[in-house]
């Protein structure tokens, strides 16, 4: 029963340039499972993660802009720029401590473990702009018709609360990837179909600590 509404504008300049403008609003759910009872134990660490049924989605109300110029015989180059604003946003967070006694919830077990559940109440900002370049070398003689390039780029930054007590930018969001980009070669002949992919992902943060 929510409501999200959009506008979307694109304009044509001539045969070759495209441009596009657009607000929309947005819902991403949580998985399933997260709505199943079950806990996760670490004996090392003493922690235990548990499902939290009440997760409700997170919103966001994106913008984007692209300028796309298309060439003959088959091929487009395009840059487009973004920002999403998220409200709502679904972090793990430390919930308190399991109890001691045969009535603390776990039938006595993981007394003094630190207790870990998913819950809503982060939000966030992202922005970035992306570049894309795909062409098919039809022009080429004989087989090498069906010779094509592709390269793409993407590159982000952020900032929030990500469900914390203080504001955390780029590189201290854990998980969050700012440059990545592919670029690669393909190739279609009768029945023979092949592709050649280069992946990029620039440095990330792999974990958070306050400290």
């Amino acid at each position: 029963s929510d409501w999200f509404p959009g506008v979307h504008l694109t304009y044509k300049a001539g045969r070759h340039w495209q441009g596009r403008l657009s607000w929309s609003n947005s819902v991403g759910r949580p998985a399933l499972n997260n709505y199943l009872p079950a806990e996760t134990v670490n004996t090392t660490a003493q922690t235990l993660t548990v499902n939290n049924p009440s997760l409700q989605p997170q919103y966001a109300q994106n913008w984007d802009a692209g300028l796309e110029y298309y060439f003959e015989p088959i091929g487009v180059v395009s840059i487009g720029c973004f920002r999403k604003d998220i409200r709502d946003y679904i972090v793990t967070a430390q919930a308190g401590t399991v109890g001691v006694g045969a009535d603390n919830g776990y039938n006595g077990d993981y007394a003094g473990y630190s207790l870990f559940q998913k819950s809503n109440g982060g939000s966030a900002r992202v922005e970035g702009v992306e570049f894309n370049y795909q062409q098919q070398l039809s022009f080429l003689p004989g087989a090498l018709k069906g010779l094509g390039i592709f390269a793409n780029g993407t590159k982000l930054r952020t900032e929030g609360d990500y469900g914390g007590t203080g504001v955390r930018s780029t590189s201290e969001v854990a998980g969050f990837r700012p440059e990545s980009a592919n670029a690669g070669l393909s190739y279609r002949y009768r029945g023979f179909g092949a592709r050649l992919r280069f992946n990029y992902v620039g440095d990330y943060l792999s974990a958070y600590s306050t400290d």
